[in-house]
């Protein structure tokens, strides 16, 4: 049994566009504010809760009509000390209209929480009602979970309420997260999901305008060695005209022109605030710190963008995280997002969960990771995409997701794992469960799927459009074609490295088994290649191999490492 409040804000008013003070006021939502809840709604950023969730709201007519345009005419009931601070006689008052007042400066200034405008409460009055209010929607929310306790359902309870409302219920959770009042503040029409544990408020995760499939742009359609503009421009128009609004590039991609196809296609043609922007620096590849820095610039100039709605620093692990110490990348960054360039900075990374561990302990300033997830990685002993996603949800770090369709693999499956899947649906594409399998996680900020056709794009949008969570029959049909792929013949390796440490030709033993495996498994020999590529762009090919034996000798697994590198070289080189 899962156990959540949801806390969303009220809609727009006049007041949040005049900018006043007032909270006891009863006021509307604004014409702007209905459209806009509106369009949330369609865009699919609000919960699907249960049809036995308990709803509530303060009572006031802001609240209660962003509860109906939200979720219908449900019952739901009242609680009114759940409503904002009152402002007394400087209700619908602007600050330039009270900034004179020599009381109201002494209540924007009191340390005391003690200080109280004429007529209304003052900040210690507030924070006590509205503890009062928590414990009065903890109460009713414990009862929720009992009564679902033995059924095993989810407990889930919603509230609309107020923006400092929302803030002081989360600075008494969650104490130890740094922030003042200001910090916690959602925007109308936004808030928070908490999850709950034994009573207590174990993680968060904010209401964001983002639907959960990212536009990936590493596989772009190509005209030869020229990204196709025309039809990269299509389907960003048709990936926005759905609602989708998450873009996902790199300063590597198509050796930069996906940046250049970013600009020419999106950023020239539509407003800067209708879509959010990702792009990563990969320090690895510079041979300098002032190189690995002038990334960052190069990224900006190329995609014309202005800001970087979410940055990256690009594929953490291995080796590959000592270049961004080396370089002081972290510091570098942090200093850009102080300066406006960046909203939200986080880092992707293939490595094992221990490694995220380190890195999240280590800067846990950082905003979201990037992880590779999905079905088939899931309990995968050198991917450790479950283990990965637990330490992000440790650290209460929102995920994107890549990699869903395993670079394509788990879109072309053997017949005897696909026929599982069809079975079950026949009008669901393979795609369309993996990447439903990645969204359906909670915590996940949105899934990438790289697409390089317009074909491509309108099946994801047609699964992703009006998103549903898989059902608990659906995941029992992932968990068998899951266990089916277990079963394939494969190199049983856990990239444990023994292999490597006594290998007197750094052969890149465990990449080159992952390589092979993808093709074994999945009969992907494109995305084969190109993962041996990869692993061994440092020059550890297989037909470096001298048969010294070395590594079999160290094989917990007892390899037959020998044969199945010359399998490799037959296949790869």
């Amino acid at each position: 049994m899962v156990s959540r409040i949801y806390l969303i804000r009220h809609g727009i008013t006049e007041g949040n566009q005049r900018k006043w003070f007032y909270g006891k006021a009863d006021l509307p939502l604004a014409d702007t504010g209905k459209e806009t809840l509106k369009n949330l709604a369609a865009r699919g950023i609000y919960p699907h809760i249960p049809a036995d969730a308990d709803c509530y709201t303060t009572g006031l007519l802001r609240t209660e009509q962003t509860f109906e345009i939200l979720f219908g005419n449900r019952e739901h009931k009242v609680i009114s000390k759940l409503r904002e601070m009152e402002f007394g006689e400087y209700e619908c008052q602007t600050y330039e209209e009270l900034k004179d007042y020599e009381l109201f400066d002494q209540w924007c200034y009191d340390e005391s929480g003690d200080a109280r405008l004429p007529g209304g409460e003052s900040n210690n009055e507030f924070y006590a009602r509205i503890s009062e209010g928590l414990k009065e929607l903890r109460g009713y929310h414990q009862l929720k979970e009992l009564s679902h306790r033995h059924s095993g359902k989810d407990a889930v309870s919603v509230v609309v309420c107020h923006g400092g409302v929302i803030s002081a219920i989360m600075q008494v959770l969650f104490p130890e997260v740094n922030g003042n009042m200001w910090d916690w503040i959602p925007d109308p029409g936004f808030g928070y999901m908490i999850e709950f544990n034994k009573g207590e408020a174990i993680m968060y995760e904010r209401i964001e305008d983002i639907k959960k499939l990212g536009f990936g742009l590493m596989r772009l359609p190509m005209n030869e060695k020229e990204v196709d503009i025309d039809q990269t421009k299509e389907m960003v128009d048709l990936f926005l005209s759905k609602g989708f609004t998450y873009f996902d590039t790199a300063y590597g991609y198509l050796d930069g022109k996906s940046e250049e196809a970013v600009k020419i296609a999106l950023v020239d043609r539509h407003p800067r605030d209708s879509f959010q922007l990702a792009t990563k620096l990969p320090a690895w590849a510079a041979a300098t710190e002032e190189e690995a820095k002038q990334m960052f610039e190069t990224s900006l100039s190329r995609t014309g963008a202005g800001y970087f709605d979410f940055f990256l620093l690009h594929n953490l692990g291995d080796t590959r995280t000592a270049a961004f110490d080396e370089f002081h990348i972290w510091d570098f960054l942090a200093e850009k997002k102080a300066e406006g360039k960046i909203v939200n900075l986080g880092f992707s990374m293939h490595d094992k969960a221990e490694k995220l561990e380190e890195i999240l302990q280590a800067h846990p300033e950082m905003d979201f990771v990037q992880l590779q997830i999905n079905y088939a990685d899931w309990e995968s002993l050198t991917v450790e995409s479950r283990k990965c996603y637990e330490v992000a949800r440790k650290y209460d770090k929102p995920v994107v997701i890549m990699e869903p369709v395993k670079g394509g693999s788990l879109a072309v499956l053997p017949e005897r794992i696909s026929r599982i899947f069809k079975e079950a649906d026949p009008d669901a594409s393979l795609s369309s469960w993996a990447i439903r399998y990645a969204a359906s996680l909670e915590g996940v900020l949105t899934v990438l799927s790289g697409m390089s056709s317009l074909e491509q794009m309108q099946d994801n949008l047609a699964t992703m459009e009006n998103f549903q969570p898989l059902s608990e029959e659906e995941q029992k049909v992932i968990v068998k074609a899951a266990a089916a792929l277990d079963a394939m013949p494969q190199v049983p390796c856990t990239a444990c490295r023994y292999c490597e440490k006594g290998c007197p030709q750094q052969i890149a033993i465990p990449g080159i088994f992952r390589a092979l495996n993808n093709y074994m498994i999945y009969g992907n020999k494109e995305g084969a290649e190109g993962n041996y590529e990869w692993e061994t762009r440092e020059g550890g090919i297989a037909s470096k191999c001298i048969e010294c034996g070395s590594c079999e000798d160290v094989c917990p697994q007892h390899i037959k490492i020998i044969k199945e590198l010359k399998k490799a070289k037959e296949m790869f080189e």
